[in-house]
């Protein structure tokens, strides 16, 4: 008798602790995904940042435009994150945006964009954790969300980053000379942004 005590005990505990893991689970979820959209809009921002900074100068016209659609593309990415919540009647808590002071008044363009490159890499991160933590709670819809809306656009435009920012670095010596270059080809959209 008392086993079957034990044992009736070690069930309900089991199932509590099976649905308390599960909804600890869920929170961690909702943390991520405000998390991610925090990282989208913030992105957004730096970028706005970025852009106004350079356009003012005058002298870097094709990366402004550059920064000026990325933050147009990081807003769209976080107004999509929130539409597909609200689609599915889930609460987001959005938080305030605040850029820090070392980058409102960042005025070099190779650390704009390694700066950038830090931003998508972040955001790339969250997204992969966001992804994992869908899995966990069987949450399928976000997985499949995740995988086919974000992470590819992500994905290219981590690489794209990526690539200028290695292009910069092999020609060190001559990064003014490459910058404007690059920023020529920006003017003329040659360089296409993915």
């Amino acid at each position: 008798m008392v086993s079957l005590y034990v044992f009736a005990i070690s069930i309900i505990i089991g199932f509590l602790s099976s649905f308390i893991c599960g909804a600890e689970l869920k929170a961690d979820l909702k943390k991520i995904y405000n998390n991610q959209v925090q990282k989208e809009f913030l992105a957004s921002n730096v970028y706005l940042t970025f852009a106004h900074r350079l356009a003012t100068r005058g002298v870097y016209h094709g990366f402004a435009d550059f920064f000026f659609d990325s933050a147009e593309e990081e807003r769209g990415h976080g107004k999509k994150l929130i539409d597909f919540y609200n689609v599915r009647d889930r609460e987001l808590i959005l938080q305030e945006i605040k850029i820090d002071d070392e980058i409102a008044k960042m005025e070099d363009l190779t650390t704009m964009i390694r700066k950038a490159q830090q931003l998508e890499q972040d955001v790339y991160d969250n997204l992969i954790e966001l992804r994992q933590a869908a899995f966990e709670v069987k949450d399928y819809p976000t997985v499949h969300f995740i995988e086919k809306q974000m992470l590819e656009e992500q994905t290219t435009a981590l690489k794209y980053i990526n690539d200028l920012v290695r292009r910069i670095e092999r020609n060190s010596g001559n990064s003014i000379v490459l910058l404007q270059m690059m920023d020529q080809d920006l003017r003329k959209k040659q360089v296409k942004k993915p």
